[in-house]
């Protein structure tokens, strides 16, 4: 929903491009053909980088800044890319978008969109140190809130680029409609949030899952995050029979970690890991991966069964 609120929003037209990735997932996929559809601004698939497991920064950075034209106005990018693991350096790549905003005119701004949704819950970031104009993520993941909640962001000096697509039903923006309340009253989440009778209760229990990270420390949860997905990771690389397609480096990944077992297809490793009570998925790709995502409420010794159990998983 946040992204399709995001998407279609843009004041976009005929002429605009969107710079996106091969990368991305459904939802960022299809919310862009469907606002296009709508506006007549193009879309451009990019490929940030070749090999997952041997990513690197300057590889994504010099992807992009040679991907951007001058008729682009978006850049729409995942964080954390689920069918690989990869974890996108949005700093030095909002860095890549600034510069270029340098030379341009507010007209012809480049504004730099994000899906979150794997990364939000992990690193211990601020919206600031993204650098992104735009930011949405579903809450229901890693950090543990209830499904159907998510986030919406948004810079003040990118307010203007998105108009509402859902009357709102926030107080402020109903006594607008009735006269009661002066446009000048109206900030961008009175605005942008989707009206209807929401989930309250979902909403009420967030702040819990919130409050829960806070209170173990944002830079607590990054740290035991990427100690469990290292120790994972450095297993799955010494297995002859896996293929690890996540980059070890902790830059640039977060808490999924993709792999493949030699003559098995993703299903089957997933099937037989189940049997032995172990959670793991599949990654929703046209090219799919068997996944495993260790987090804050798993112990090391769970981390050393599951590779015991990998190693034993054969053709």
């Amino acid at each position: 929903m946040g992204l399709a609120l995001l998407y279609n929003g843009l004041k976009l037209s005929k002429g605009d491009e969107i710079v996106t990735t091969k990368h991305d997932h459904y939802s960022t996929e299809k919310s862009l053909e469907f606002a296009t559809q709508r506006n007549g601004a193009a879309i451009k698939r990019i490929v940030l980088y070749k090999d997952a497991h041997n990513i690197s920064v300057d590889e994504v950075v010099s992807n992009l800044k040679k991907a951007i034209g001058p008729k682009t106005r978006i850049v729409a990018v995942t964080w954390v890319h689920s069918s690989t693991g990869v974890k996108l350096p949005l700093k030095e790549m909002s860095e890549v978008i600034r510069q270029i905003n340098t030379s341009r005119t507010e007209k012809d701004r480049i504004y730099f969109c994000v899906d979150g949704v794997h990364g939000f819950g992990i690193d211990n970031i601020t919206m600031a140190d993204l650098g992104c104009d735009f930011f949405v993520a579903g809450t229901h993941k890693w950090l543990f809130g209830p499904r159907g909640t998510g986030i919406f962001f948004a810079r003040k000096d990118a307010w203007d680029m998105i108009q509402p697509t859902i009357p709102a039903f926030s107080r402020t923006a109903y006594g607008n409609w009735l006269g009661l309340v002066p446009d000048s009253s109206l900030n961008f989440s009175d605005v942008i949030s989707p009206g209807g009778f929401h989930s309250f209760e979902h909403r009420w229990a967030l702040s819990e899952a919130f409050n829960f990270h806070l209170s173990i420390g944002k830079n607590k949860i990054e740290q035991r995050t990427q100690q469990l997905s290292t120790l994972l990771k450095e297993g799955l690389q010494s297995i002859s029979h896996v293929k690890l397609h996540t980059p070890l480096s902790e830059k640039l990944s977060a808490g999924i970690n993709c792999f493949e077992i030699d003559g098995l297809d993703p299903e089957e490793v997933v099937k037989r890991l189940h049997k032995k009570h172990i959670i793991a998925s599949t990654s929703p790709y046209r090219i799919s991966y068997a996944r495993l995502t260790p987090c804050v409420i798993n112990r090391e010794e769970e981390v050393k069964v599951c590779l015991e159990a990998l190693e034993n998983i054969t053709a």
